[in-house]
């Protein structure tokens, strides 16, 4: 996982380019209303005394998007896009999601509780995340849900997403933003307890809704303190 993180960087910092990023990406969405997902929530307020100095020193970019506290999370699973009668790639149907939440809820009651170390800045063309370490923690946990629910694994480790780079695909990055990458790249930010997986739906037409759950999965087997809503 170490050497997959420091490909990434390798590829970001020599190609020096960006990419526009984020779910409001009309590109992306195509239209859709929400999305859902497996995700694992972050409660990056415990964290702020070592977010801040990295936010502030992203925050003078003009073209960085901020993620607040309450957008803060790890996307394990992209699940689609949720539609009565899906009749397009990448979407998927209410009966679905329930057999997913279903299939999820058995998978990862085979999973015991586990802790992330979250340290280290890095960046995809679109984003600016942090790192989870030790390796293989999550990235198991994405392999048990995508091999539980019949669907592909995302390419790429798991992140904590911190910004949107909100730019025109193609966009040379400011030598200054490589700079500010760098100087955060060995730097610790906190733990995090994965000890449940949120089925999640998120508003792509706001900026930075907060993360509507419609089923909090636990690890573990132990009892759910949600159960599947209504979409």
């Amino acid at each position: 996982m170490v050497g997959e993180y420091e490909e990434v960087w390798r590829r970001f910092a020599v190609a020096g380019e960006l990419e526009f990023g984020g779910h409001t990406d009309p590109s992306w969405r195509h239209g859709h209303a929400t999305s859902a997902s497996f995700i694992v929530r972050v409660d990056a307020r415990r964290m702020r005394e070592r977010l801040d100095p990295i936010r502030r020193a992203l925050g003078r970019f003009p073209f960085v998007s901020l993620h607040p506290d309450h957008f803060m999370h790890i996307t394990l699973l992209m699940l689609g896009f949720p539609v009565q009668t899906p009749r397009r790639k990448g979407e998927i149907s209410h009966a679905r999601l329930r057999e997913l939440e279903t299939r999820a809820r058995t998978t990862l009651s085979r999973v015991r509780p586990f802790r992330v170390r979250l340290a280290n800045l890095n960046a995809f063309p679109s984003a600016a995340f942090i790192e989870a370490h030790p390796e293989g923690g999550l990235e198991r946990l994405q392999e048990l849900l995508s091999v539980g629910c019949g669907m592909r694994r995302p390419a790429g480790p798991p992140h904590l997403t911190l910004a949107y780079f909100h730019a025109p695909d193609g966009t040379r990055a400011p030598v200054e933003l490589i700079e500010v990458l760098e100087r955060f790249r060995e730097w610790p930010v906190g733990e995090v307890l994965v000890e449940e997986v949120e089925l999640s739906l998120l508003d792509l037409r706001a900026p930075y809704p907060k993360p509507r759950v419609l089923a909090s999965i636990p690890l573990g087997g132990h009892t759910p303190s949600f159960t599947l809503a209504e979409p």
